[in-house]
């Protein structure tokens, strides 16, 4: 979830919405670990670090919040040694935002970070919709595929590109190939189609990419966890999916004892 850290504005259009504001919004609903996150700018090392520091120390002082750090794939070298520098230090994962970082998913550059994180054991959340790339749902299979050690969120279930989730049942297929390192985040996208005339498509088609590589989102403060926590039993899960979907992948997919 996007947080006001530090001395940071508030996000154009929102209120306050630091970590005490989403934890009283979630009052109730035994919240045990929410994933917090920043996005490096370009060619700014000191300000990437910043950033980062201010969501390590987060997590530092309420182990609940999960530190997404990130990194700009244009800065090369300098990328690198960031993520040596904060997986060190407590990271958790990295996201990367192809749409605010203005960069190209099938970059290489990209490819290189992804493998650089992958070396640390941590996933690494995209950003999962472009309203101006066509070709990024491919771009995330070719990923995928080149990076097999890589652990891939993609969030927002490719927002209206929600049907060509398909493609990753028929890449099981194929086990040789590829190795089913792909998961996807419900924020914003689960809530939204789940109160829409698409609700039974989409679905379906998450359903494509197995249960048990679904997470529970909220894209806070677009979105709010209970909203995203009541569009899992309108999309038809059952308790039990509900609970995988809302905390066991994720707890296997961060190694989180809770």
């Amino acid at each position: 979830m996007h947080l006001q850290l530090g001395q940071d504005a508030a996000m154009r259009g929102f209120g306050a919405h630091r970590a005490g504001d989403y934890l009283t919004q979630a009052g109730g609903l035994d919240v045990r670990n929410a994933a917090a996150l920043v996005m490096a700018p370009e060619g700014r090392p000191e300000e990437t670090r910043r950033l980062n520091d201010l969501v390590l120390q987060l997590h530092r002082e309420d182990e609940r919040w999960l530190p997404l750090c990130s990194v700009h794939p244009h800065d090369g070298d300098a990328a690198l040694a960031e993520i040596d520098r904060v997986a060190e230090a407590g990271a958790k994962g990295f996201k990367l935002h192809p749409n605010t970082q203005a960069f190209d998913l099938g970059d290489e550059r990209v490819a290189a970070v992804v493998q650089r994180i992958a070396t640390h054991g941590v996933p690494v959340l995209f950003d999962g919709y472009s309203p101006v790339d066509p070709f990024q749902p491919g771009k995330f299979v070719k990923l995928s595929m080149g990076v097999p050690d890589a652990q891939i969120i993609i969030a927002h279930a490719l927002g209206q590109r929600f049907a060509e989730l398909m493609v990753y049942d028929v890449l099981t297929k194929f086990p040789d190939l590829w190795s089913r390192n792909i998961w996807v985040d419900l924020s914003f996208s689960g809530a939204l189609y789940a109160d829409s005339p698409f609700r039974e498509q989409f679905a379906w088609s998450i359903r494509r990419v197995g249960v048990d590589r679904l997470l529970l989102g909220s894209d806070y403060p677009l979105g709010g966890i209970g909203s995203a926590l009541a569009a899992l039993d309108t999309l038809g899960f059952t308790a039990d999916e509900q609970r995988a979907i809302a905390h066991d992948n994720a707890v296997k997919l961060f190694g989180l004892d809770v």
